[in-house]
């Protein structure tokens, strides 16, 4: 089999699932599987497949029909300029949450100390190593599973990032930090439950909480000023809707608080500033 008839096989599968961009799928998948630019799949169709390794793609083409999303399929996720390994154990990294690192490297001072709460697969202190080399990085995250995928990625990618079990601030009494990200869980219980098929396939913890998903920030911000040094940052990825009342309970604590929109002109950040 080559390239071309493998891919005519996976359209067909994709097709039939529902897929608006049934191309975009298939070609995305046998990129990742057979580890070859798009450029090369399309100049090259001819290209012979083994049939162990046909058999192997057409079971993601199947896996993928059922809706699984393709990150997971590969084991693999872009997130800035890092591949990261990423299973069931950990959220798949968003575009949002790159833009979230802008935020973070314009406002960590030279050799700061940063800590990311609720870490997932390492995305955001990863990148902040990579980008920012002189910056002191704390990682935690409640899930042990979780972990252990976000410490592979630290290995493989030589990045010298501290990930620590830690519900919350459990873990770092008397630790304070010149800047704070947090992509905690924030979708709402109601709100699960209209999401699409491929959320399903993602570790519902790390997405829902309780108080229409605001339970675990506004615990975290409450004790927020303990471990945040004087003129430091915090900066939360949430939804749109939850901004007017997480900017609001951060000025009840003392806080500066400011609101901070994604590419798409969405209310997706707050950062909050000890004064």
């Amino acid at each position: 089999m080559n390239i071309a008839e493998l891919r005519k096989q996976g359209l067909e599968l994709l097709s039939r699932s529902g897929f608006d961009a049934p191309e975009h799928e298939c070609d995305y998948l046998l990129s990742g599987a057979l580890k070859l630019p798009l450029l090369t799949l399309h100049l090259d169709p001819q290209r012979e497949i083994t049939p162990r390794e046909a058999e192997r793609i057409v079971g993601f083409f199947k896996r993928r029909a059922a809706r699984e999303p393709a990150q997971y399929i590969l084991g693999t996720a872009p997130f800035r300029d890092l591949e990261l390994e990423v299973t069931p154990a950990v959220l798949i990294p968003r575009p949002e949450t790159e833009e979230l690192v802008d935020l973070a490297l314009e406002r960590a001072p030279r050799n700061g100390s940063v800590l990311d709460m609720g870490t997932g697969s390492g995305a955001i202190p990863l990148a902040l190593k990579s980008e920012r080399p002189d910056l002191h990085i704390t990682a935690v995250d409640l899930s042990p599973d979780a972990l252990e995928v976000a410490q592979r990625n630290s290995q493989k990618l030589k990045l010298a990032v501290d990930f620590r079990h830690s519900d919350l601030w459990s873990a770092l009494e008397g630790r304070i930090f010149d800047l704070v990200t947090a992509n905690l869980p924030y979708v709402s219980e109601d709100e699960y439950k209209e999401c699409s098929q491929e959320i399903f396939f993602e570790p519902v913890m790390a997405l829902t909480a309780p108080d229409n998903g605001l339970a675990l920030m506004k615990k975290m911000i409450a004790d927020l000023s303990l471990h945040l040094s004087p003129g430091g940052w915090a900066i939360f990825e949430l939804s749109h809707h939850q901004n007017p009342v997480i900017c609001q309970f951060g000025r009840a604590l003392g806080f500066a608080a400011e609101c901070k929109y994604d590419m798409a002109g969405k209310a997706r950040f707050v950062l909050l500033q000890k004064v």
